[in-house]
């Protein structure tokens, strides 16, 4: 038989309006009554009704995750691997759940974040990937529902969190130039992703600085088309020595390309990547990548949040900004060049 509030509040001795305060965290509890209220949750293994209590508070229990891909688009990709895993270890002991939403390009996507507003089945929203013009920001704002932005709000006051990219694509720039790579290109996401073009920003103006000439090439995410789009750029005539790219998981299809054409990495092929995943181990001497701390990120995202939802303590949103850090592996050292 399944074990009630009325059963907790009958062991614990107390009321039910006792044990659900506690349940709610209330502090004006007494630390005595708490901790037998808790006992005996413990004891009886007790757990909440979530649907009972989302019908007594009004509030789902869930946060959301809305990802712009398409079916099977987040398939073996570390970042989200990374990202995911971070959310529900930092959720673990809260009283929220994840639910994760694939969202495609297109019109669709609009309809499905109408749908989760309308029907209230998410208590707030994390979302990722922003664009340079990024509608769902006007849409989540016009119904005043909680949301936190992992990425650059170009402009627009709302909660965010983010690394400072443009930085970040001159420091990958720069080190791969100071090891005597001449000729970087740099394979960037889709036209518009804001994270893409910051990098591109920081990865032309230091090209620039060396008075080079940026080579730059667009690419869908994903290993694959990142494979496709780095044969075409190392067999044509203006084939670069080394390529800054957009993520870990596109530099491995970056990688496959090298070796089909026989081109050795670090000796003939410089590359240096973003997310300092797992995948960067996968390589011989490692994949030099800029790590984004995404744990922090994520933290800070999670607890920004919770607050906008709970309304404690009201503030006008901020952008946050996360340190980045070079993490420099053997793909990048070229003999004679600089560490």
């Amino acid at each position: 038989m399944r074990v009630t509030q009325q059963d907790i509040a009958k062991y614990a001795q107390v009321s039910q309006a006792t044990v659900s305060r506690v349940l709610a965290g209330d502090d004006r509890v007494e630390p005595e009554i708490r901790d037998k209220v808790l006992s005996a949750i413990e004891q009886h293994n007790y757990r909440p009704d979530a649907r009972a209590r989302s019908l007594r508070t009004q509030t789902a229990g869930i946060i959301g995750l809305a990802v712009k891909r398409p079916h099977g688009g987040l398939d073996g990709d570390p970042f989200y691997t990374s990202l995911i895993s971070e959310i529900l270890d930092n959720l673990d002991g809260t009283a929220y759940h994840l639910c994760i939403e694939t969202v495609p390009n297109g019109g669709r996507q609009f309809q499905v974040y109408d749908e989760m507003l309308r029907s209230r089945r998410v208590d707030g929203l994390i979302l990722v990937e922003s664009e340079a013009h990024d509608e769902r920001l006007a849409l989540l704002q016009r119904d005043k529902f909680p949301f936190v932005l992992i990425g650059n709000p170009m402009g627009q006051v709302v909660w965010s969190v983010d690394n400072d990219n443009v930085y970040a694509g001159q420091v990958a720039t720069q080190h791969l130039l100071e090891s005597g790579y001449r000729k970087v290109a740099f394979i960037a996401g889709p036209e518009g992703i804001t994270v893409s073009d910051d990098r591109l920003e920081g990865y032309t103006r230091i090209v620039q600085q060396y008075e080079g000439r940026p080579i730059v090439l667009h690419s869908d995410f994903g290993l694959e088309a990142a494979r496709e789009v780095a044969m075409k750029a190392l067999t044509g005539r203006d084939a670069p020595d080394a390529v800054v790219v957009l993520d870990d998981f596109m530099a491995m299809g970056v990688v496959i390309a090298a070796r089909k054409l026989g081109r050795r990495i670090p000796q003939d092929l410089g590359i240096v990547s973003f997310n300092d995943s797992n995948v960067c181990l996968m390589l011989e001497g490692g994949l030099s990548s800029v790590s984004l701390d995404i744990p922090r990120l994520v933290r800070t995202s999670l607890s920004t949040l919770l607050e906008v939802i709970s309304e404690k303590d009201y503030l006008e949103p901020a952008r946050t900004i996360v340190p980045c850090l070079l993490q420099v592996r053997g793909s990048s050292i070229r003999a004679g060049g600089m560490l």
